[in-house]
């Protein structure tokens, strides 16, 4: 059964704006009404800006969801086309296909 969700950043670092504060807190009283408990991985928050020039800290959110044993799905915040920057970080020395385990994403 899902009951943990960890969220990631995979594109846009829109969701740590303070713009868009109040659409995050509506989207997190909607899952935890559905009884789930919600994590942001480390960097999925710190803006636009980090992220778009960190892709490698994207992705090593996505690598710690995949990882992270108490999380039981992984929800993309926002996905979209910057998404592909990552690649080289999460193919480098296999790491993501190290840590890739049955997990719903």
């Amino acid at each position: 059964m899902i009951k943990k969700v960890g969220i990631v950043s995979l594109s846009s670092g829109i969701i740590g704006e303070s713009f868009v504060r109040h659409e995050v807190e509506l989207g997190l009283k909607r899952l935890k009404d559905l009884g789930l408990e919600v994590t942001f991985l480390e960097h999925a928050q710190r803006g636009m800006d980090y992220l778009k020039d960190h892709p490698e800290s994207r992705a090593q959110d996505l690598i710690q969801a995949f990882e992270g044993p108490l999380i039981d799905m992984i929800l993309c915040a926002i996905g979209g086309d910057d998404t592909y920057r990552l690649l080289p970080y999460l193919f480098e020395d296999n790491q993501l296909k190290k840590v890739v385990n049955q997990k719903v994403f």
